[in-house]
């Protein structure tokens, strides 16, 4: 009728739709499943290939699927916070509520570490360093691949017997719990080695860690760690110093 407002349609749209089933789809299925193929969606909800592929990328961009090439779409985990301090990587994961574990890939003792680690340990000509790889888990996925240079001197009986649960518990229970460090982050794309212990194709994008502790001023532990970027979301906790500058809590060094 002449003169009436036009009243919008609220109806949900087709593709609003989809949207709404493959999140219920998503949360049945839960972290890790593989959905169903595009078409597989398409004929069991009726409708276009095209709706369902708009649907995926609609979470995907939200951040709760992920697409492999070659293999198919996945519910992608919840990101863990991971706060950049010094502490045990088993209290992060067990804050994002899943189940930590360590599997040990290697103990060595390196007798030629690199000069970056053989620097901040501040090894003599021709002292060797106690290197231990590890594969760190969460819920039984592949969180992070990390490797580890102690002094000798100190981390010898880690090369016997079962390895400990908590590397930072054991340094604790021997008077060198690290107190202080610093931690570089770096982003790239994974190595051949890193694809296969983490489960991420190649051009999955990765986080780089590399820390420098102490304990007590005495240099303890040089780490490297990769972590795959869509797990993570990085927090760094900042206080304002005495000049007003914003610089990193006492709590996070």
């Amino acid at each position: 009728m002449a003169g009436q407002p036009e009243v919008e349609d609220s109806r949900p749209t087709k593709q609003s739709q989809v949207v709404s089933r493959l999140r219920t789809l998503a949360d049945t299925l839960g972290s890790g499943a593989m959905l169903p193929t595009e078409r597989t969606l398409a004929e069991e909800w009726g409708v276009a290939r095209m709706t369902v592929r708009g649907a995926i990328a609609v979470l995907t961009r939200e951040g709760r699927l992920r697409a492999e090439q070659g293999r198919g779409t996945f519910v992608r985990p919840p990101a863990i916070a991971l706060r950049v301090r010094l502490g045990s990587f088993a209290d992060e994961v067990k804050r994002a509520q899943l189940n930590p574990t360590t599997r040990t890939l290697e103990r060595s003792l390196d007798d030629a570490p690199p000069e970056a680690v053989r620097a901040h340990l501040r090894l003599r000509a021709g002292a060797a360093a106690v290197r231990l790889d590890r594969l760190r888990l969460g819920d039984g996925n592949p969180l992070a691949l990390e490797r580890v240079w102690l002094p000798a001197s100190l981390a010898r009986p880690l090369l016997k017997g079962e390895p400990p649960a908590s590397l930072y518990g054991w340094l604790g229970d021997r008077g060198h719990l690290p107190d202080a460090g610093e931690e570089s982050v770096v982003v790239g794309f994974p190595t051949a080695p890193e694809q296969h212990h983490l489960a991420i194709s190649s051009a999955a994008p990765i986080v780089r860690l590399t820390r420098r502790a102490t304990a007590a001023g005495v240099p303890v532990e040089y780490a490297e760690a990769v972590l795959p970027a869509d797990r993570y979301e990085l927090w760094f906790p900042l206080a304002a110093g005495p000049d007003g500058r914003l610089t990193a809590a006492p709590e996070a060094r």
